[in-house]
C-alpha cells in the first residue's frame, strides 16, 4: 500500500467452503469440418543465424512462408510470406536493426491483389528510427502506396 492511499477490502471466501460451481460448466466443444483446400505452393520456414567472429557482426534471418492454398468452395487462392532480419555488431547497442517484410496475396479467376509491407527499426544514441512502406497491388499495377519515417525519442532506453 502506498502512502496516502487506502486499500480496498473485499471479502475472501475461505478455501474450505464449497463454491457450488459445477465441475464441468460447459459441454463438449463444438466445431466444424475443415474447409476443403488444395496446396498450390509449398510452405517454407527457416531460422538462420550468422556470426562473423572477426567483425563481431551477428544476424538472424527468418522466413515464414505459408505457401499458397486454394479454398475450393469459393475458388480463392491465399498466400502469405514473411521475411525478418535482425542484426547487431558486438556490444554496440546503436548497431541493432530489425527489418520485416510481408507479402499477402489473394486471387480468384481474373482478380489478383496483394499487399507488401516493409518496416525497418534502427536507432542512434538518442532516438529510435522507424521506416515503413505499404504498397497495394491489383495484378502488377500498384494502386496504393504509403511510407512513414518516424523518430521516437529513446528516453534513456
Amino acid at each position: 500500500m502506498y502512502e496516502g492511499t487506502s486499500a480496498l477490502r473485499l471479502p475472501v471466501r475461505p478455501v474450505s467452503e464449497p463454491d457450488n460451481a459445477p465441475l464441468r460448466p460447459f459441454g463438449e466443444p463444438e466445431g466444424t469440418e475443415p474447409l476443403a483446400t488444395t496446396r498450390l505452393t509449398q510452405p517454407d520456414q527457416r531460422w538462420e543465424v550468422r556470426r562473423d567472429l572477426i567483425g563481431y557482426n551477428s544476424a538472424l534471418e527468418i522466413v515464414k512462408d505459408r505457401g499458397t492454398v486454394r479454398y475450393e468452395d469459393i475458388g480463392l487462392d491465399v498466400g502469405c510470406r514473411a521475411f525478418e532480419r535482425y542484426t547487431s555488431t558486438g556490444e554496440d547497442f546503436t548497431s541493432v536493426t530489425g527489418e520485416s517484410a510481408w507479402t499477402m496475396r489473394f486471387a480468384r479467376e481474373d482478380w489478383d491483389v496483394s499487399v507488401h509491407t516493409r518496416t525497418v527499426l534502427r536507432c542512434d544514441g538518442d532516438d529510435f528510427l522507424v521506416e515503413a512502406a505499404l504498397d497495394g497491388y491489383e495484378g502488377e499495377r500498384r494502386v496504393f502506396s504509403r511510407t512513414w519515417n518516424e523518430t521516437v525519442p529513446r528516453d534513456w532506453l
